[in-house]
């Protein structure tokens, strides 16, 4: 973009048009901006501040929005807490945002801190199915990405009563190859050297083979700076999740669910996210051939999700 402000020597005066509004290319940009900053303020305070809160079982949440409640599971995380103000907090904003604007009010849920270190996948869903059921007392919109996406597969397995309809983001009936993988390396530095290993999930998030080997090495570097408050939280996570598999149940599962996917992912083969959805008998596919593992901030991502959990453009179908 270029400067705003340009050399004292080049500066010129916008001339004025008709009504005495000054005009010109640099000029209107700076109204364009003016105006979009006065649009995200004014969608800012319709929304209200974000809340921070804690679901029965120690459940942290970070909600924003007004209307029908929808959960957001997010990925997995190094520590089992709300993001901290700054930059955390609105990397998080940023994908919750649209779906408040959207007339839902947002729930973005991590795992409770003080997990025990040999807890099952289905206890990690009944933690949550727990949850749920106290906070609301009826079924809720469940939305998971990634690690959340297998949670989301678990509750409609074992607790379909506490979800009104599922999304799964970048998730399959269980882990791919290259998604477990990666967790099993993330474990093995945790236990060793209490570091985590960011490094590792290049093989799933980027698709060309040089770039992956380019970016391991400054990735390895700056983990060291990524804190882990308690990492038996996340050896729990990583160790349960590979446990994970319901695809034996999936024709039995009756909870409406939207699989998402991005073909540049390489977590998860096509293969096994179209049979995730196709073998559940009110299961859907959507997948987008330009998009990776981080699709969930892309405006299609959102606009499907909202149709669906609307009801809207035929989402209702069964098979």
């Amino acid at each position: 973009m270029a400067p705003l402000v340009e050399e004292p020597s080049t500066r010129k005066t916008p001339s004025p048009d008709a009504s005495g509004t000054p005009t010109g290319s640099r000029w209107d940009g700076r109204l364009q901006m003016r105006s979009n900053q006065e649009k995200c303020s004014t969608m800012a305070a319709e929304l209200g501040a974000p809340r921070e809160g804690v679901f029965a079982g120690g459940l942290p949440y970070l909600a924003l929005g007004h209307g029908q409640p929808l959960i957001y599971l997010p990925g997995g995380t190094p520590n089992h807490h709300n993001p901290p103000p700054g930059f955390q907090r609105q990397l998080t904003l940023r994908t919750v945002r649209p779906l408040a604007r959207a007339g839902f009010e947002v729930f973005f849920t991590n795992r409770w801190p003080g997990m025990s270190i040999d807890i099952t996948w289905p206890g990690v869903a009944a933690g949550h199915a727990t949850a749920l059921a106290q906070h609301f007392g009826r079924p809720v919109h469940v939305l998971g990405h990634s690690t959340g996406g297998s949670i989301v597969m678990q509750l409609i397995a074992d607790h379909p009563y506490v979800v009104r309809r599922a999304v799964a983001s970048s998730a399959a009936y269980t882990l791919g190859p290259v998604a477990r993988r990666a967790q099993l390396n993330m474990l093995r530095s945790l236990e060793t050297t209490g570091r985590f290993a960011a490094e590792e999930l290049v093989d799933g998030m980027v698709h060309r083979r040089w770039l992956r080997a380019a970016l391991k090495p400054p990735l390895r570097l700056a983990s060291r700076w990524i804190t882990v408050g308690n990492s038996t939280d996340t050896i729990a996570m990583i160790k349960a999740a590979d446990g994970f598999d319901v695809r034996s149940r999936l024709p039995g599962l009756q909870t409406e669910t939207l699989v998402i996917y991005g073909a540049k992912d390489r977590f998860w083969p096509l293969e096994m996210v179209a049979e995730t959805a196709y073998r559940m008998p009110h299961g859907r596919l959507i997948m987008y051939p330009e998009l990776g593992h981080s699709l969930v901030t892309s405006p299609k991502f959102v606009a499907d999700v909202v149709a669906f959990l609307n009801n809207q453009d035929g989402f209702s179908r069964a098979g």
